[in-house]
């Protein structure tokens, strides 16, 4: 059985930082990408290409959201279980 200090040495030597960038300028993205490859210390993950479906509910989420800050703020009123479930 391995000590617990070899598990702290472990996620100490294996532990990653992970940016993420906002490109301003779409234009330099090949650029950025290309130079970014070629960093051996670096490791470039694509972005996930999200199906029609994923898009949809992540809008749906993002307007759930929305609504709730809403209705924090009490700027919007939100219907009850009640009521939902009498929609159905």
């Amino acid at each position: 059985m391995q000590s617990a200090n070899f598990y702290k040495f472990a996620l100490r030597t294996y532990y990653m930082e992970h940016l993420i960038l906002n490109i301003k300028n779409k234009g330099k993205m090949p650029f950025l990408m290309e130079l970014l490859k070629h960093m051996e210390f670096v490791e470039v993950v694509e972005p996930k290409k999200f199906t029609a479906k994923e898009k949809k509910i992540l809008a749906d989420l993002d307007e759930a959201v929305e609504q709730v800050n809403l209705h924090k703020k009490g700027k919007a009123k939100l219907r009850t279980l009640q009521e939902v479930l009498n929609e159905l």
